[in-house]
């Protein structure tokens, strides 16, 4: 799958970007743009020449949620298959989480839903001054999934996560930072520069040493990430 339809790939150096490319749907998630993000996901993760893989949205935002037509709608993949019951929503997850790679999020405009919650397993996210990040699961009778139930209390504490999906919360960039669900809050224009200037700081580092420092992190990760996948996927048969 080279020729890419939703999302675009751009190998610089030892820095892998993968950008969405639905700007006039705000980018908006369909199960082919996550079939696309895990093949390009693969191919540069089995790269040893690569360090660092980053995700971007081009145009105003980088995820407006999951698409209308296939989240409410009947509009289904081309393989046949609803949102939700695609691989990236599914299971993708544990094998992001797994990767030895370096992830850095480049956030900017509307974050919302899964446009927030397949950038909580990253490393490092980077947010522009004009992003709002929305969780709004509740309020559409769902639940966050993607191990979010995991990684969003890693991120922000127990009760800070409840209180941000109970009440369905709409943060700004600030407010994301002050909390530590983003790392930094750049101009509206630095944001790939700044994504850069993190990447290449890994330049003179022995990719042996950057694996090491991932997996200092990752005790107990598979069954951990695995447990909240099947704790999401059982609430959400009863809703």
């Amino acid at each position: 799958m080279n020729n890419y339809e939703n999302i675009k790939l751009i190998i610089d150096n030892s820095l892998a970007k993968i950008y969405l490319d639905r700007p006039e749907k705000l980018n908006a998630y369909t199960p082919d743009m996550g079939d696309e993000i895990i093949d390009a996901f693969r191919k540069v993760n089995a790269d040893n020449a690569i360090k660092v893989i980053s995700i971007f949205g081009n145009g105003k935002s980088f995820c407006a949620g999951a698409d209308k037509e296939y989240l409410i709608g009947n509009k289904l993949s081309k393989s046949g298959l609803k949102i939700g019951e695609d691989e990236f929503i599914k299971s993708f997850v544990l094998e992001l989480s797994q990767s030895t790679k370096v992830l850095i999020a480049g956030l900017h405009g509307s974050c919302v839903g899964i446009g927030i919650t397949m950038v909580l397993p990253f490393d490092i996210r980077v947010a522009t001054i004009n992003s709002s990040i929305s969780f709004p699961f509740i309020k559409l009778g769902i639940l966050p999934g993607l191990a979010s139930t995991y990684y969003l209390p890693l991120l922000v504490g127990k009760n800070k996560a409840k209180e941000i999906i109970l009440t369905n919360a709409k943060l700004s960039a600030t407010e994301a930072k002050d909390i530590g669900l983003v790392n930094q809050v750049v101009e509206n224009d630095l944001l790939e520069d700044t994504v850069s200037n993190i990447s290449s700081s890994f330049d003179d580092i022995k990719i042996n040493a950057l694996i090491a420092a991932k997996k200092a992190f990752q005790l107990n990760l598979e069954e951990n990430v695995q447990n909240a996948i099947n704790n999401e996927r059982n609430l959400l048969k009863h809703l």
